[in-house]
């Protein structure tokens, strides 16, 4: 549920008409990432917020019921359908790329989409982008089995550098005091258990915290040498499983804040 700062900092660029043709979004980044592309401010607030008012996707009895922490096919099948459709064709005409990723359950290998040619296409990724171990089930792409991500790269510095970007805007949804530390000896049990037969995937698990730490050290290095510019949280943040609207809707309104805050000093680093 941070993902609605980075949807509030993108809603200030959609204001600003600044103009980004790579969007790189891991896990639930990428429920805020494709409305950019498609233009359609505010989406992330319809979608992700608003419905919990009158309906809880989330948490402990969606997954007595679902077996999953969220509703899936409410996030990735009615609400881009009805509740607030999902302007796919703007998306394709905008010429913009969207990238997002998942891991090969079977090889753990990190894969990364950029070409969905249906909108079905693309929720089907987005869902088993989304998909964190334990709390969701394993999605299959194309016959594999996928889930977030985020478990081998959760900072996807090294796609962008290895791309070439020359400029790279980085949202993070944690303070810059944030580091993380390694899984708990439970959570690396339960992945034993329910990933048994996955042994590549769980391999991933012990290192997941030294990947994502040396990631913020590249950053901040590229940061120091002006090839990346950094958006994060100042003085708030949210759990995860934040399921309060307003508190949400004021965690979206600080992505605004703090990205019309820096407006001139982002523009100044793209145009120079």
């Amino acid at each position: 549920m941070r993902s609605v700062f980075s949807a509030g900092v993108l809603e200030c660029l959609m204001e600003e008409g600044i103009w980004i043709p790579n969007v790189l979004a891991v896990s639930a980044g990428a429920y805020a990432g494709m409305n950019y592309l498609s233009g359609q401010k505010g989406r992330v607030v319809e979608t992700l917020i608003k419905p919990l008012r009158d309906y809880k996707y989330m948490g402990f009895g969606t997954f007595l019921k679902h077996g999953t922490f969220f509703d899936m096919d409410y996030l990735f099948r009615e609400v881009p359908r009805v509740r607030a459709p999902f302007d796919f064709r703007k998306m394709l005409e905008s010429g913009g790329r969207f990238i997002t990723s998942t891991v090969n359950c079977l090889t753990g290998e990190l894969i990364y989409f950029d070409r969905f040619d249906t909108m079905e296409r693309l929720f089907d990724v987005c869902q088993a982008a989304n998909s964190m171990p334990l709390i969701c089930k394993v999605k299959e792409i194309d016959g594999i089995p996928m889930l977030d991500g985020g478990m081998a790269e959760a900072i996807p510095i090294g796609k962008a550098l290895e791309e070439g970007w020359k400029k790279i805007v980085v949202v993070f949804t944690r303070d810059a005091s944030y580091r993380k530390k390694p899984s708990g000896a439970w959570y690396r049990a339960a992945n034993w258990l329910l990933y048994r037969q996955y042994p590549k995937f769980r391999a991933l698990i012990p290192e997941r915290h030294k990947r994502y730490n040396a990631s913020l050290e590249q950053i901040a290095e590229l940061e120091r040498q002006g090839r990346a510019f950094v958006l994060r949280p100042s003085g708030m943040t949210v759990h995860n499983s934040e399921s309060d609207a307003d508190v949400l809707l004021k965690y979206y309104q600080h992505g605004i804040d703090v990205a019309r805050g820096r407006m001139e000093e982002l523009k100044r680093f793209l145009e120079s």
